[in-house]
């Protein structure tokens, strides 16, 4: 028998135990499950669950799915130090939930515990990320305007993203216009499959705080931080920082002011075919000549 199980620490991919899944498919790396990520403090990380009977504030948690085997389930147990339910030797629970992907909700196996209680929650729920954001630089996929540099010159961080390494591709991703603004969509990358091209940035850490996040309205809860792995045209894949919608709402015709930024900052990096089909996606949104 299969199951799906919820993977946030270090088993997630390119993790010091992602092995232990050996040939597990994965069927979601940008998902999300109910929780509060603590640090250890012991180079991993522990979830504990929220709501009324818990105590705890409600978050989300982000990881990967993959199913699973009973061989593969049973090497977990032994990692997250699992006996059994309720065996009082348990430094983790093994527990069912349900994990928000963008195909939808998904029943799942996640290892929880409540021996953590002192540790310090981790910003966004993303070990990933909140390891990423110890180094002085972090790779940065951009697939929307951010492809483009006006706006970066006219706030006056265009320093921050002149180093630009090259062409990257998330698979299992597609370009959706998800969030919507009063003036139209704005640009997601949603998990639904296909693949999605950009620009891969080398930038300062600082360059989050300084202009992304209020960029992207992370704040305010419109666009999360999320880590992608990242095709680079080398054929190697790298963890690279992105942003993709929270509350994603039916697809609406983004702006042609919009389109334009994508375009500008598209040409000339991403495939040809991938340009071709940016131009397609905007003709069906009723616009002509854009792009030319």
């Amino acid at each position: 028998m299969e199951h799906r199980l919820f993977v946030y620490g270090t088993l997630r991919r390119g993790e010091r135990n992602h092995g232990l899944l050996g040939s597990s498919r994965c069927e979601a790396f940008l998902a999300r499950a109910p929780g509060v990520l603590v640090d250890t403090g012991l180079g991993f990380p522990a979830m504990k669950e929220t709501g009324a009977s818990s105590g705890e504030t409600p978050g989300m948690v982000c990881g990967e799915i993959y199913r699973v085997d009973k061989a593969t389930l049973a090497r977990i147990d032994i990692l997250e130090d699992y006996h059994g339910p309720g065996d009082p030797r348990n430094l983790y629970e093994r527990v069912e939930m349900k994990a928000r992907t963008d195909r939808g909700e998904m029943d799942v196996l996640a290892y929880v515990s409540d021996r953590f209680r002192d540790g310090a929650a981790i910003c966004f729920g993303d070990w990933k990320l909140h390891r990423m954001l110890r180094e002085p630089h972090v790779l940065y996929f951009a697939y929307g305007s951010c492809m483009d540099d006006e706006r970066f010159k006219k706030a006056g961080v265009a320093d921050w993203f002149r180093d630009m390494v090259g062409r990257g591709t998330v698979h299992g991703c597609n370009l959706q216009f998800t969030r919507q603004a009063s003036d139209g969509g704005r640009a997601d990358m949603v998990e639904t499959g296909g693949v999605t091209e950009g620009k891969l940035y080398r930038i300062p850490v600082e360059a989050l705080e300084g202009y992304l996040y209020g960029r992207e309205g992370v704040r305010l809860g419109i666009y999360r931080p999320a880590v992608v792995p990242v095709r680079l045209d080398s054929g190697e894949t790298a963890d690279a920082l992105t942003f993709v919608v929270v509350d994603k709402r039916p697809e609406t015709a983004p702006p042609e002011w919009y389109m334009e930024e994508i375009l500008r900052g598209a040409g000339g990096t991403v495939s040809e075919s991938y340009y071709e089909a940016l131009l397609d996606r905007f003709f069906s949104f009723g616009y002509q000549g854009i792009g030319k």
